[in-house]
């Protein structure tokens, strides 16, 4: 356990990153200006480096500096947590993007690792390298020690770049415009009506149980197990991931949430309907100890989504 630094007001969530053009630097920068002050975080949710993680290519290098780029012109501090992209450069590279942001788990460790900041708590947990281990390595035991001794007034994060819960293509759920545009998957601008082969590809999906996706039986264990603990901690929550390009919340319960940040560069469709609010725009969530507010990264004045309820007890 840890301490990050005194205090925490605003939390700013970001996921799956790792392609930002030059434009869309300069629009993060101008939204740190807009909203982000010397006590605040930045998290990065995991892929935050694609296709395949740091390997030292001439890309990787000129898409790495872009996110920290980003990661500087913060004015509070910045931290990450790794995805399955970030990973298939091994834990060599991980260590390389830890060089220049702090990494949570620190690379290669298998137990949670909690943060406090303020009002909040953090618990980090390496969903990849979870989901690749079987969860055999993961220590449950642990976990719930470290939660036992969050303070009561607390807000809690638990961080990870696997969604416990979603309705994007990870959890299964695929609007009709998948069915119908099955190569916007490779690229948001082909609208080629193919909908016949969409379908045919989204069973193929469904029923392969790819590691990636809810469906397989590592990465349902971690959704299901977490989503209880959720329910048993008596504080508020929010289980904070990435991996679907797009923006959703999941009202789990009263005072516990499910955020998805996962569209810091670029989008996929969602089914808005599967939750509270989801939108597929690239854009990022900021929390704060009374809302939460999700922001498209071209629209930087006003909220495209706000909940205003206190979070606190």
């Amino acid at each position: 356990m840890g301490w990050l630094f005194l205090w925490v007001q605003q939390i700013f969530a970001v996921g799956d990153a790792g392609a930002l053009t030059d434009r869309q630097v300069q629009l993060y920068e101008r939204f740190w200006r807009a909203h982000a002050q010397p006590n605040d975080l930045l998290i990065w949710l995991g892929d935050n480096l694609y296709p395949a993680g740091h390997r030292e290519t001439p890309r990787d290098r000129r898409r790495w500096r872009r996110v920290v780029a980003v990661s500087r012109a913060f004015p509070g501090v910045a931290c990450a947590t790794p995805g399955n992209h970030d990973w298939k450069a091994g834990i060599e590279g991980l260590h390389r993007q830890a060089k220049d942001i702090p990494h949570y788990p620190a690379p290669g460790s298998s137990e949670p690792e909690t943060l406090s900041a303020g009002i909040w708590r953090l618990c980090f947990i390496d969903s990849e390298l979870f989901i690749r281990s079987g969860g055999r390595t993961f220590r449950w035991q642990r976990l719930d020690s470290l939660l036992s001794t969050f303070p009561p007034d607390a807000l809690v994060l638990i961080v990870l770049h696997h969604p416990p819960r979603t309705a994007g293509a990870h959890g299964g759920s695929f609007p009709f415009t998948a069915h119908l545009f099955p190569l916007r998957i490779l690229s948001p601008y082909l609208y080629v009506p193919l909908p016949l082969l969409g379908t045919l590809l989204i069973w193929v999906r469904k029923y392969a149980r790819h590691p990636t996706d809810l469906s397989y039986p590592a990465y349902a264990m971690l959704a299901e197990s977490l989503l209880v603990r959720a329910s048993r901690i008596p504080q508020p929550l929010f289980l904070l991931s990435g991996h679907e390009h797009n923006l959703q919340v999941h009202r789990i319960e009263p005072k516990k949430w499910a955020l998805v940040s996962g569209s810091g560069c670029k989008t996929e469709p969602v089914a808005r309907r599967k939750a509270l609010w989801a939108r597929s725009v690239v854009g990022l969530w900021k929390l704060t100890p009374t809302s939460l507010e999700a922001y498209a990264l071209v629209q930087p004045t006003h909220p495209i989504w706000k909940y205003t309820e206190s979070a606190v007890p």
